[in-house]
């Protein structure tokens, strides 16, 4: 997934694939804008791809079946085409679900925002959940999950995807811009007063990493938390010593350090944030 928001999501799914610990269905926030119509078409190719690793191969029968928009297991109801989707509808994603796959492997169902399903509808995707036939996965989109029906998320597992916010506050485009200027010496790192505080700058540091990331993968301009810094991310990366991988796994420091700090409060969040700000501010300047 080049889209960093995207990626603990993919992770978790190809984990649970892996694993044989993958749901019968998800559902997740539908925004177009950060990708997650191409999120589920993604995972679709490749839970169906026949020679997957991390990815769908691209090359084998029903990777190529998929790109021609011809694979015969997998259908897609789209809300964006309609004004409701009702019963009949999903009773003929029913009747397609139920038969064996025409490939000999999975068999996916795409629902893109399910809000508008109606009530028969829901309640019809509901009896397709409650015995949900085997190698098959619904993958479900939503604008407000909150209106689908209770019974119908307890049958579904709920795949968190930390969107970007439609636009950073002022301040937190000032606090990123003060961070790079920090980072690179040009100003005192930022003095972090208690926990709380490092808790915003630790979501901010993984933002302002991840677009150094996104510049390196020459994303465009709307994939980034703070667009006001291209410029700046572009001479960053330009250093000949730094590499994605050593942005992806700052991206990752900032995820550890943030699960370690939910699961035991008490430890010095403060200290270490800015313990690791030195350090990547060092190999910045090449002082390590």
């Amino acid at each position: 997934m080049a889209a960093p928001w995207l990626r603990d999501a993919w992770l978790r799914l190809v984990n649970a694939y892996e694993s044989n610990r993958l749901a019968h269905a998800y559902y997740l926030k539908h925004n177009l804008a950060h990708g997650s119509n191409r999120f589920i078409e993604q995972f679709t190719k490749y839970l169906l791809c026949q020679a997957k690793g991390k990815s769908a191969c691209n090359q084998c029968k029903s990777c190529l079946l998929y790109a021609a928009g011809n694979h015969p297991d997998t259908w897609t109801l789209d809300g964006d085409e309609t004004s409701r989707i009702g019963v009949d509808e999903i009773r003929d994603l029913q009747k397609n679900i139920v038969n064996k796959a025409n490939q000999g492997g999975f068999k996916v169902a795409v629902i893109l925002q399910a809000e508008k399903m109606t009530e028969q509808g829901s309640n019809a995707l509901l009896k397709v959940l409650e015995e949900p036939p085997e190698d098959t996965c619904w993958l479900i989109s939503t604008k407000q999950p909150e209106q689908l029906l209770p019974t119908l998320r307890s049958r579904m597992q709920w795949l968190n995807i930390p969107y970007p916010e439609a636009a950073q506050t002022e301040e937190q485009n000032a606090q990123a811009a003060e961070l790079f200027d920090a980072l690179h010496k040009l100003a005192p790192l930022p003095e972090l007063k208690d926990k709380a505080m490092a808790a915003d700058w630790l979501m901010l540091s993984e933002r302002l990493v991840s677009d150094m990331l996104a510049e390196l993968n020459r994303l465009p301009e709307e994939r980034f938390y703070f667009p006001g810094l291209l410029d700046n991310d572009k001479r960053l990366v330009q250093c000949s010593w730094l590499d994605a991988r050593h942005l992806s796994e700052w991206v990752s420091e900032c995820r550890q350090l943030r699960q370690i700090y939910q699961g035991s409060p008490g430890i010095n969040l403060p200290l270490l944030l800015t313990l690791a700000w030195s350090r990547w501010s060092n190999f910045l300047l090449g002082e390590e």
